[in-house]
């Protein structure tokens, strides 16, 4: 009986293990892969320049525009199934796209004292590029044992040299005169510019021989073709492209699942139910940039695209310091130097600058340029607003006038007998004293100069900026359990940051970038602007989104005269010293419209903008403005139908400010010339 019971509990075991193992048999094809390929094949080149042409690498060759070389290839493969037909394989290592091009030019060769002969000169560049792929195929099994593959493929330049050379090939005999040689402008080294990253599209075929009966080892034959799409080098059109074939070794394991019934659960008492942790709070954040078209419509951000211009712009300066309500204290947006920092102020550093931020080194401009000219004197007059506190305070219209000249005198070293004081309530062309915005104008103090060199523009020779689109929009989604506390949203390209937006609390749901009227932010490279948002919770919890990019061309001034693409030249000038309400052109403007006139040449395209700032029904301010614009154009003798009255509808400066409002109230002259 002991036996029986034994030999039972032995079938059952036995029974149990047999029937625990499971082999799952799955075609090859939908098997996790490996292995590793090799292989040889043809690199083409496709160029369009003229040779290595940048600074100490001459080359006289008319244009190259193909190339040959010989490719290889050693690869690591792995390839994911993804269902039946489908996989991903990726393959990565060491790829040769290395090319000669040549190019032949006849000549006609004069020999003394005999006939002249006609022979050819070869132009030769010999790159050699060494690179780190990356493939990634999507592989569709069109048979049983054929495949497909298409996808991107990534090649990483980890060496590059270039040898160029000139040869006479033919005739035999003769040698060029300067070199006393067959060869010369034989150079080699580092390719210039070179574009370390090339990104393209690979196309590829491959068929699977089994090694084995198991069918986990395979012998697949291949043939890839690879179109590299950037540029080898910048400013160069010279692309590069591969067919090549080779030999892979695939190792496909089979998959064996062993299954084991599970032993009965033991009987666990239950367990008193216990608080859940407190969740820490969530923050998420996100951002997409669009663009703005000219009708006001966000449109998806294609390309941005820079071009460069040669520009003069005429910066007016104006002559007012304007002060706080019943205050003889110089506000804090003035920029106020210091006797030792007055050593190195240079008129030349305020090149570059916004208008408001050069206006707010008005009182270091009329400093440096007295302490130049000793021939010069000014006159201070103090005004107040002649309402409420200050309403017939003439003591108060003084002190701001000697507040000012306190700084010349003490600061700028300026002898206090070249100054003199005049006190009024109202100024001789005061603004609107109905309004509040006129009201603050009026508390100032006007600066006038017996010289005109004190107030004269600045004119500076710059590179102009043009941008398409214009305007940006930053559109955010941010959502947080306990608040923001601050925000950045930074962009940047590899020469450094190019704007940074930052505040606290909220993140505003939009924001707006005008990067044409910030010329300096106008991105400079030739490569993709970055950008990214950094936000930080209450708890100071910090919140990174991905960064993305925008797609960024660059036509410079270099470019374009490399190209031969037709340029121009464009000159901006602006008239300020309008009096209040009027239009006529006087004194500084006038002589401002006489420059600008003599800038225009029979080629020119002039456009004439007139503005004015918030004061005033729109009505009026369009009417006003297209006075302005019309009388300029008069002066100008342009056809009117150039000129045309904006009004306040497009405000050019933060019309909180006095200063601001006064800049508004202009005329702007654009004159573009082409460059023949």
């Amino acid at each position: 009986m002991k036996k029986f019971f034994r030999l039972f509990i032995m079938f059952c075991y036995l029974t149990w293990t047999a029937s625990s193992v499971e082999y799952l048999d799955t075609p090859w094809s939908n098997r996790l892969t490996f292995g590793f390929g090799f292989g040889v094949g043809l690199n083409f080149h496709t160029a369009n320049f003229k040779g290595i042409d940048f600074p100490n690498i001459p080359s006289c060759c008319p244009r190259f525009e193909t190339g040959y070389g010989l490719n290889s290839f050693l690869s690591p493969i792995v390839s994911f199934p993804l269902d039946e037909n489908f996989s991903l394989q990726v393959q990565t290592g060491f790829e040769n796209l290395s090319a000669i091009l040549k190019r032949k030019e006849k000549e006609y060769f004069s020999t003394q004292g005999q006939e002249g002969v006609w022979g050819e000169f070869e132009h030769t560049v010999k790159s050699t590029l060494n690179t780190i792929h990356g493939d990634f195929f999507l592989s569709y099994r069109f048979s049983p044992k054929f495949k497909i593959l298409v996808g991107p493929t990534l090649s990483y330049i980890f060496k590059n040299e270039f040898e160029q050379k000139e040869e006479i090939v033919s005739p035999p005999f003769g040698v060029f005169a300067i070199e006393k040689s067959r060869i010369r402008n034989h150079t080699s080294g580092p390719i210039p510019n070179i574009n370390k990253l090339l990104f393209g599209l690979g196309f590829g075929i491959s068929y699977y021989l089994p090694l084995n009966a198991e069918n986990t080892l395979f012998m697949v034959p291949n043939i890839f073709l690879k179109a590299r799409l950037n540029e080898i080098a910048k400013n160069h059109e010279w692309r590069a492209y591969s067919l090549s074939g080779g030999i892979s070794i695939l190792y496909s394991p089979r998959r064996v699942k062993i299954i084991k019934p599970a032993p009965p659960p033991p009987i666990v008492p239950p367990l008193a139910e216990l608080p859940e942790p407190p969740k820490s709070p969530s923050l998420e954040a996100s951002i997409l940039a669009v663009s703005i078209d000219d009708k006001g419509l966000e449109r998806p951000v294609t390309i941005l695209n820079v071009e460069e211009f040669l520009s003069t712009k005429m910066y007016p300066l104006l002559g007012y310091i304007f002060f706080d309500e019943n205050s003889a204290e110089i506000p804090k947006r003035y920029k106020l130097l210091s006797p030792n920092e007055t050593k190195d102020f240079s008129i030349k550093k305020l090149y570059g600058l916004s208008t408001l931020d050069i206006y707010n080194h008005i009182l270091n401009v009329i400093g440096k340029r007295v302490s130049q000219y000793p021939q010069a004197e000014i006159t201070l007059i103090g005004c107040n607003s002649d309402q409420g506190n200050e309403k017939g305070n003439l003591e108060l219209s003084r002190k701001r006038a000697e507040v000012v000249r306190d700084y010349l005198v003490n600061v700028w070293n300026i002898e206090p007998e070249r100054i003199k004081i005049v006190a009024k309530n109202l100024p001789d062309n005061p603004s609107n004293p109905n309004d509040p915005d006129g009201i603050e104008e009026n508390r100032r103090v006007e600066v006038i100069a017996n010289i005109p060199q004190i107030f004269e523009p600045f004119v500076v020779e710059d590179t102009l900026r043009e941008v398409n689109p214009p305007t940006f929009r930053f559109k955010t989604d941010v959502k947080t359990q306990i608040g923001i506390e601050r925000w950045q949203l930074i962009t940047s390209q590899s020469n450094g940051v190019v704007k940074v937006f930052e505040g606290k609390g909220d993140v505003p749901k939009v924001i707006e970038w005008k990067v044409a009227e910030e010329q300096g932010n106008v991105p400079k490279l030739d490569e993709p602007l970055k950008y990214k948002l950094i936000v930080f919770d209450k708890d100071n919890k910090k919140w990174e989104t991905p960064t993305l990019e925008l797609p960024v061309e660059v036509m410079t001034i270099e470019k374009k005269i490399f190209e031969r693409v037709a340029d121009k030249q464009i000159d901006r000038f602006s008239l300020i010293l309008f009096k209040f309400g009027q239009h006529e052109i006087t004194g500084e403007n006038l002589k401002i419209a006489e420059i600008a006139k003599k800038r225009i040449k029979p080629n020119s395209t002039v456009k004439i903008e007139g503005f004015t700032d918030r004061i005033g029904s729109e009505q009026s301010n369009l009417e006003l403005s297209t006075r302005r614009a019309i009388e300029t154009a008069k002066v100008l003798g342009v056809d009117p139908k150039y000129a045309k009255g904006l009004g306040e509808s497009r405000l050019l400066y933060d019309n909180s400010l006095p200063e601001g409002r006064f800049y508004c109230r202009t005329v702007n002259i654009e004159i573009v010339t082409p460059i023949e």
